[in-house]
């Protein structure tokens, strides 16, 4: 067996197939009602999927020894070292009790010597490996012989304890600001949303009473755009900018990965063709209620029918007076009680243009933007830093880990 890395002259490498029973799992057939529901935990990868803690002692679902008996399932005990093989390929828990999988795990028995602490985080650390020996088409699957396969470094037991003991330690110091870091990012999303209610009740800078009136009264335009498969069209490496609710984003667009379309679909939606200044907002979806402001970037460009395009009377209304409105909390509100839900949650261009809106004089609304875009600019800085130090965090973790399968972890 060649060997992927050195390790200290007191370890060896074996294969997990050596060091354990490599274990599958199965699902009985879920038109026999009998078959689920029992006292047998039953594990599927879905089980995992956002699970942070090592152990794990139950699925959402369990099955009956006639369940058991009747499919590929198999009970395994305690401290077997459950490893999703497929859909996806890497999560990792360790049973606390005796527990089943379905097919989409090839779980690890182990053998004496080895301790299923030390498999567990070795596992999480292999993951790029188990992926590199699996194989298929619709999805990767590492089979059973391949995970019996996998190579694995073994330190004496005594040190197997000890490198668990300080991953542990370094990993609690690690959460430890994690943590820290995800209550700034909450506090910065609360003081952003305070700051556009505060703008939008006439609470940031000094002010009169404003009139409330309507969208559609302050408006040129009040539209969306369209499927481009509705109008026969394909995606094209060049050519009309196309803007879809992933690229409309809290109060600014993304465009990393904007979609291009032929300039004969403009021909066809003429309707919402950009313009600087055009507020974009997302009325389907997961996103409903984000939006952007249209910048010279996608000027003459086209929306999807999850965008709406709101043109302002500028003399009336500011674009980005506007887009703080439909960002304020209160708004936000509006929108996601009034959006109806069939498949999707689903915001009407009806609903968009008798909405109400305060209507500051344009003097007023420019102080507001000013002092809004001075407070949220300062947001923004803190965010961008958060990020760099949560993705930080994700590198150290791997780091650590790193070190502890090479024997440098001290």
């Amino acid at each position: 067996m060649s060997e992927p890395w050195e390790i200290p002259a007191s370890w060896q490498w074996s294969t997990m197939g050596d060091v354990a029973a490599v274990v599958g799992g199965g699902t009985p057939k879920s038109d026999q009602a009998e078959y689920f529901g029992g006292n047998i935990p039953w594990i599927t990868p879905a089980d995992l999927s956002g699970y942070t803690e090592k152990f794990i002692s139950a699925g959402a679902r369990s099955i009956t020894k006639a369940g058991l008996d009747n499919s590929g399932a198999r009970v395994m005990p305690a401290g077997a070292v459950l490893f999703s093989s497929r859909a996806p390929i890497g999560y990792v828990a360790i049973a606390s009790n005796p527990v089943s999988t379905n097919q989409g795990f090839k779980s690890f028995v182990l053998q004496d010597g080895l301790t299923s602490d030390f498999v567990y985080y070795y596992l999480h650390h292999a993951k790029k490996l188990a992926v590199e020996m699996a194989s298929g088409t619709t999805f990767l699957e590492i089979s059973g012989k391949k995970a019996a396969q996998l190579p694995i470094p073994v330190a004496p037991l005594d040190e197997q304890r000890r490198i668990v003991a300080e991953i542990e330690k370094q990993f609690t110091r690690l959460e430890a600001g994690v943590s820290a870091l995800k209550r700034v990012q909450a506090n910065l999303k609360r003081y952003r949303a305070a700051v556009l209610k505060a703008a939008c009740e006439g609470r940031l800078v000094p002010t009169e009473k404003w009139p409330i009136t309507t969208i559609r009264d302050v408006t040129l335009i009040v539209t969306k755009g369209s499927s481009p498969n509705w109008q026969g069209f394909e995606y094209c490496d060049d050519g009309v900018v196309f803007v879809r609710s992933q690229n409309v984003c809290w109060g600014k667009l993304d465009l990393s990965e904007v979609a291009h379309l032929p300039a004969g679909f403009n021909e066809k939606e003429k309707k919402s063709v950009l313009k600087v200044g055009d507020v974009l907002l997302n009325i389907v979806g997961a996103s409903i209620g984000r939006a952007a402001i249209a910048t010279s970037d996608v000027a003459g460009g086209n929306v999807n029918q999850a965008v709406a395009v709101i043109r302002c009377q500028q003399e009336k209304i500011l674009p980005q007076f506007l887009m703080i409105y439909l960002l304020s909390p209160a708004t936000q509100t509006l929108i996601h009680s009034q959006a109806v839900d069939v498949a999707r949650a689903n915001f009407s261009l009806g609903d968009i243009s008798k909405m109400p809106v305060p209507i500051p004089s344009l003097a007023e609304q420019t102080r507001i933007v000013e002092e809004v875009e001075r407070r949220l600019s300062v947001v923004e800085e803190l965010e961008a830093v958060v990020s760099a130090n949560l993705q930080r965090a994700t590198r150290l973790r791997q780091s650590i880990l790193q070190k502890a399968f090479l024997g440098e972890l001290v």
